[in-house]
């Protein structure tokens, strides 16, 4: 099982809409947030924590998924990856002091994700650099087109799909690009 830790605004749901609809389809999901568990899917189990904030975390190769109005005021545990948002500087400014791999995710070319292309229904995603997948593949540079789901903002579409990269998705349409 894999943990996903999700920080930021309590009333932000677009991770949560995109577990349930994009994640489910290929993995097993116990979502739990606001005092409440889901469970959704079948396959490979993924536990997502939806919290405004952590107190202590004593986990091992955890991965945090930052909102786009997170800043950060707990302390990761070393060797977690975290996606954040470049275009936050106080998230990003937050993170300097971490012993943690940082994935950013912008507008940029200088971050890790960003995108090529958009339009009102359809983006780009780009990964601009080599990365490590949880499973231990080498994930080279590469475009992803998709959909954007309503109601979801471009930060989250890109962070997402940085997540199922990381994740090494490949029973979805990102696995077939690979």
């Amino acid at each position: 099982m894999t943990s996903v830790l999700i920080a930021g605004d309590e009333k932000d749901d677009e991770f949560m809409h995109m577990f349930r609809d994009r994640l489910s389809e290929t993995y097993r999901i116990t979502y739990i947030k606001n005092k409440s568990v889901y469970q959704w899917g079948s396959g490979y189990e993924l536990l997502a924590a939806d919290y405004s904030s952590y107190s202590e975390l004593r986990t091992e190769g955890t991965v945090f998924l930052l909102k786009k109005s997170c800043i950060p005021d707990f302390d990761f545990p070393p060797g977690a990856a975290v996606i954040a948002c470049s275009e936050n500087e106080e998230q990003i400014k937050a993170l300097k002091s971490c012993q943690t791999h940082v994935i950013t995710c912008g507008f940029g070319k200088t971050d890790t994700f960003s995108y090529s292309s958009l339009s009102d229904e359809r983006i780009v995603v780009s990964l601009n650099r080599e990365i490590t997948a949880l499973s231990g593949k080498k994930i080279q540079p590469l475009e992803i087109p998709l959909e954007i789901p309503e109601g979801i903002s471009i930060y989250s579409m890109i962070a997402f799909t940085a997540l199922r990269i990381l994740l090494d998705d490949f029973n979805s349409e990102i696995g077939e690009l690979i």
